[in-house]
């Protein structure tokens, strides 16, 4: 998916993992949050995705593994586009 990110082929990469495909904007966005209010601001008070946040991801994530191996699923499994 990563390589097809770098290529600008955005359909191809979300054909991949759409999973990752949607959540990573949000992951990049939250990081560049946090290194801006550390580090550029100095700012110790910024607000940290809670613990509950990052367990629901994980489970997200562990269904969506799981699904993609089913094969009524199987749309959500990697297929490469021509």
């Amino acid at each position: 998916m990563l390589i097809s990110l770098l290529h600008l082929n955005f359909y191809q990469a979300f054909r991949y993992n759409p999973f990752l495909f949607i959540l990573l904007p949000f992951l990049v966005i939250y990081y560049i949050y946090i290194i801006f209010q550390k580090y550029i601001f100095k700012n110790s008070n910024y607000k940290k995705l809670p613990n509950i946040a990052w367990y629901i991801l994980l489970v997200l994530a562990i269904i969506f593994g799981i699904m993609k191996n089913i094969p009524y699923f199987s749309f959500l499994a990697p297929t490469i586009i021509n």
